[in-house]
């Protein structure tokens, strides 16, 4: 079956989930109460775990090859986590003047950064994905991947509390989560949000050919996606803490990565280039966002005014800069290959 995954259709969608992300972080786009919660609370909260079960899958798939697969991942991941750490430090160091904390605090504030909440708003999901590969594996050792999925469903629901709380309010659950979030802010993380996304990657892949998952792949995905507008119109009635745990987030980023894998639209393109540029999305856009805060530019505009051309330049920007260092990327690869080559052949004479 790994033989006709649609990897374009995928690639695309992981591109249109990375605009959705800028979107996300970008400045409010509609005025209306009901579409910016569609696009910011709907749409865009798919994004992530996509990302999530994409990477479990093709990690999954790969390690089943080649059983050193993970370690060198794992190794390229961090390598990549901790260079945009050090690109971010300068806006980290800002945002932590920006508390009025003792300096006193700043080594606990790296910390914690690295670790735990990223050196900027988007860095949490690697090192949150990180933890939570980390927990499903050691969990894996103790138990089948069925009983690993359950388990971090569980987790999920847990961490759910802040998206419930405008329904728990007034409750000793409540109060519970009011004194996690007072030392750990959240439940987006490696614990609570990434095992059971990491978990569907897994099981997409174990379970490629079963029944459940090759037939009526439409009918499932619709009727998932039905559930996410059900839930989340409820959560709009009486908003939590966020909107990170959306429940019906589970089997909708389940249905829609395992159509796209099996869809034919878009199949016969080429979607690599989109998979790179998303990547460089995801990493570089808070910067253009940061910058754009900088300039007056919201001052001689009206508030959607500045929302809009805000975004087209962040996504203009991104885009230029994601080209360009991926140019840059090919030919460092180009002269490594080359210099290899040319090594290889010393050797043999």
């Amino acid at each position: 079956m790994t033989r006709k995954i649609n990897y374009s259709m995928i690639s695309l969608l992981q591109f249109l989930f990375a605009v959705l992300v800028i979107a996300f972080h970008s400045a409010r786009i509609f005025p209306s109460e009901e579409w910016n919660y569609i696009q910011k609370n709907i749409i865009s909260r798919l994004a992530v775990p996509f990302f999530i079960i994409a990477s479990a899958f093709f990690v999954r798939w790969k390690t089943s090859i080649n059983k050193d697969f993970e370690k060198k991942y794992i190794k390229k991941y961090i390598k990549s986590y901790l260079l945009w750490s050090l690109i971010y430090l300068p806006y980290a160091f800002m945002y932590f003047r920006s508390l009025g904390l003792p300096k006193t605090y700043l080594p606990v504030g790296i910390f914690a950064a690295i670790f735990y909440i990223g050196m900027c708003y988007h860095l949490w999901y690697l090192p949150a994905f990180l933890f939570g590969s980390w927990l499903v594996k050691q969990c894996s050792k103790q138990m089948q991947l069925l009983s690993v999925t359950l388990f971090a469903f569980l987790l999920f629901l847990i961490g759910s509390i802040e998206t419930y709380a405008g329904y728990l309010s007034g409750t000793s659950i409540a109060d519970a989560y009011d004194t996690y979030a007072q030392v750990l802010f959240t439940t987006r993380n490696g614990l609570f949000y990434t095992p059971i996304f990491i978990c569907i990657g897994y099981l997409l892949y174990d379970y490629r050919n079963h029944r459940f998952v090759t037939e009526r792949q439409g009918i499932k995905l619709i009727g998932s996606f039905l559930i996410l507008c059900g839930e989340a119109w409820f959560i709009f009635k009486k908003p939590g803490v966020d909107k990170n745990f959306l429940i019906g987030l589970i089997p909708m980023s389940f249905f829609l990565f395992n159509w796209s894998m099996r869809t034919e639209w878009f199949k016969q393109k080429d979607g690599r280039r989109l998979k790179q540029l998303s990547v460089m999305y995801f990493f570089i856009h808070p910067a253009f966002i940061e910058l754009l805060l900088l300039t007056p530019l919201d001052e001689v505009l009206t508030t959607y005014q500045y929302a809009w051309v805000s975004l087209i330049i962040v996504l203009l920007g991104t885009h230029l800069s994601a080209v360009g260092l991926l140019k840059i990327q090919t030919k460092r690869m180009f002269f490594i290959e080359k210099w290899q080559s040319i090594a290889f052949q010393k050797n043999r004479l």
